[in-house]
């Protein structure tokens, strides 16, 4: 006897093979997999219902046949990056997972996808990950591809559980004390070779200019063009989250776009005349940035959010246009404005 059984959830369809035979005190129900497959499930005196963890069984041993025996994290890790899931990530963020997706292959690659459905293998992960315990955000960035690949095999029904998942990270920020300060800025300007020129080029320091009258990431800073800015605002899709900034053209940045010779392409030149790329600017401000400098240009969208805050948006108007929560923006309000505005009252109190 055979059975069609489908089941909406997994989208399986499959013919189970039940077969039942007399015995003293009542018939005895066997259920195979298929007819001439395993047998995942007896029981006697009444008809088995099908049940979806027996369909279940049933897609697990399915796999296990089409890849010769139970699949390893070698072939996740190739499904993985076939996928829609990292096809369709940004070309820069790619790179950088292939790099971690091949050390996860080297430890964890020769074994059975299966494994990491044990709670225990949370413990491997962690002792792999702390090889790199003297660099904080390297070793945070393992973790963090392996909860990626195996939570798309949690999503995929592949495994019960991501293991790899809430590890703490090793590297913290405080991001609300992260902005560009006026001694930042000096520090640049300060920065001269022996003939008394200032060593950040003009080309940076517009790069930098713009960052902080926009708040954009490196790479959407890079890939802004003339065509994104309209009377009132400049519109770009972002390239991380794939959404829709809109940035207002208050009069200090109208005022930086006026004083740019060229109105067509890319809004930021290097010094050949030719766009930025965003790992050709990245690098410029590494190495013409003063020694023991503190801040990164993803600084600069902290300080956007100041300056925002200064002009009185709200934190939720600001948490909207920078895509951070309100909670964040309220954080550096309170560090950098509110600190600040208090200051100079006490100063103006005390002076009168």
């Amino acid at each position: 006897m055979t059975l069609t059984a489908g089941y909406r959830k997994t989208r399986i369809v499959t013919r189970l093979h039940i077969v039942k035979k007399p015995r003293n005190g009542g018939p005895r129900w066997y259920v195979y997999a298929w007819r001439g497959g395993p047998c995942i499930h007896q029981q006697d005196i009444e008809r088995p219902v099908i049940t979806p963890e027996l369909l279940d069984k049933v897609s697990q041993l399915r796999l296990k046949q089409a890849s010769g025996g139970e699949r390893t994290l070698d072939m996740i890790i190739q499904q993985y990056s076939s996928s829609p899931n990292f096809i369709e990530l940004a070309e820069a963020t790619k790179r950088d997972y292939r790099r971690w997706l091949n050390r996860l292959s080297e430890r964890f690659g020769k074994a059975p996808i299966g494994a990491f459905s044990d709670i225990r293998m949370r413990e491997q992960i962690i002792l792999w990950r702390d090889k790199w315990a003297h660099q904080p955000r390297t070793a945070d960035k393992a973790t963090v591809m392996t909860a990626t690949v195996l939570g798309w095999c949690v999503e995929r029904g592949i495994l019960p559980t991501n293991v790899a998942a809430g590890i703490k990270c090793l590297h913290h920020v405080n991001k609300a004390d992260q902005i560009w300060e006026e001694r930042h800025w000096q520090a640049i300007a300060d920065h001269k070779d022996d003939a008394g020129d200032m060593i950040c080029p003009p080309q940076l320091m517009s790069a930098l200019k713009l960052a902080k009258l926009t708040g954009l990431r490196l790479k959407d800073l890079v890939s802004l063009d003339w065509s994104h800015v309209s009377e009132r605002a400049i519109i770009i899709v972002t390239q991380k989250r794939k959404g829709r900034a809109v940035i207002p053209i208050l009069p200090e940045l109208r005022t930086f776009l006026d004083s740019l010779e060229h109105r067509e392409g890319a809004i930021l030149r290097n010094s050949r005349g030719r766009p930025w790329t965003e790992s050709g600017l990245g690098s410029v401000f590494q190495k013409k940035i003063p020694p023991e400098f503190d801040r990164t240009m993803h600084d600069l969208r902290g300080t956007y959010a100041t300056w925002l805050a200064t002009k009185g948006l709200t934190d939720d108007e600001i948490a909207r246009i920078i895509g951070w929560t309100a909670k964040r923006i309220s954080e550096i309000r309170a560090r950098y404005v509110d600190e600040a505005r208090v200051i100079v009252s006490l100063v103006e109190r005390l002076s009168a």
